[in-house]
């Protein structure tokens, strides 16, 4: 048989002779390229499962409850999370742990976890509600008027920046199981309950004074010396009463109408010293001079030697003889004496 040559053509055992090196070679590549993307993918997931795992240490936490917990140290601790490991800090406090300590605790639940150096710390803050000093005035006080005593009080306590810390999940509330007072020197000792009438509440003892208020009356604002004083001038504030014994001028009608005699301050104490009668007649000035003797009335004219207020008895020289004289201030410019003083004037 003859065939009829192809050009360029092939045979099929020459083509198949020449493909099969090809395909055993595309079947091993197959095979490795699964193999090392099989392997990529498990180390992956191998990384991924450690990073998971990973515990790092929490630099700062705060917490409610009194216990602190493996999961308020650590982070990726899993179902450990919940274990107890120290008491907390009272509310509003703050507890520190050390390399050491947070070291064997680690160890101890076996933590993938160790220090970087001995520097190494971690801060836990009891979380907390505050209750400051004017609720705990505002107690005091309720009390004391359930006792009878009336009026405003001032507490003065005998620590110094008073505020109870209680904890975020206890209600911030205080009851006063006892308070006992000294009425002559107003010092007390009182037993707080916090929060109120709880099983587990805080017992805490204060110690103080307890000051009655009273009212005094002000200028609410700087008079210079001679002002006259208003009635619109006046204000009001509140004094501890021992305070007042000090001459504190406390009726509002002892200082209208009169003048100051020296400067005054505004919303301050006011003492006698700092007022004075209105200067009707002043020294130096003219002052007619009046002789009243029953129905008989006669007027000359002098000099004052002194200033003086409505009533005030003052120095009078008459002008025409000389004579110096007491008279008696009895509106601007106007003195009066009597028959007795009035003879010396002539």
């Amino acid at each position: 048989m003859k065939y009829i040559k192809l050009p360029n053509c092939i045979k099929v055992s020459q083509i198949s002779d020449f493909f099969t090196p090809l395909v055993v070679l595309a079947f091993v590549f197959i095979t490795i390229s699964q193999t090392v993307f099989s392997g990529e993918i498990n180390i992956n997931n191998k990384i991924s499962n450690n990073s998971e795992r990973t515990v790092t240490l929490k630099s700062a936490s705060t917490v409610e409850h009194e216990y602190i917990r493996l999961g308020d140290l650590f982070s990726n601790t899993g179902e450990k999370a919940t274990i107890k490991v120290a008491y907390s800090p009272q509310p509003g406090m703050k507890s520190r742990f050390d390399a050491k300590w947070l070291y064997r605790v680690s160890r101890a639940y076996n933590l993938n976890w160790r220090p970087l150096s001995l520097k190494t710390r971690a801060i836990v803050i009891r979380a907390s509600q505050v209750i400051y000093r004017d609720e705990i005035e505002d107690a005091l006080i309720e009390r004391l008027h359930s006792q009878g005593l009336k009026g405003d009080f001032e507490i003065e306590f005998g620590q110094q920046g008073l505020k109870i810390h209680v904890a975020a999940n206890e209600p911030a509330t205080i009851s006063l199981t006892a308070l006992q007072i000294n009425k002559k020197t107003g010092r007390f000792v009182a037993n707080l309950m916090v929060p109120a009438n709880k099983p587990n509440a805080k017992h805490i003892r204060l110690t103080g004074r307890i000051h009655k208020l009273i009212q005094i009356p002000v200028v609410d604002r700087r008079l210079s010396r001679g002002d006259i004083i208003q009635k619109n001038d006046i204000d009001w504030i509140s004094l501890r009463s021992r305070e007042a014994r000090r001459g504190y001028i406390q009726n509002e009608k002892q200082i209208i109408g009169m003048a100051a005699r020296r400067n005054i301050n505004a919303r301050k104490p006011i003492t006698e010293s700092h007022i004075q009668r209105p200067q009707l007649v002043k020294k130096g000035g003219i002052v007619n001079i009046a002789l009243v003797n029953g129905a008989m009335r006669l007027t000359t004219q002098g000099r004052s030697l002194e200033n003086g207020g409505l009533g005030d008895v003052i120095r009078i020289k008459n002008i025409k003889t000389k004579k110096i004289i007491e008279a008696r201030v009895t509106g601007a410019a106007s003195v009066k004496v009597g028959l007795l003083r009035a003879i010396s004037i002539n």
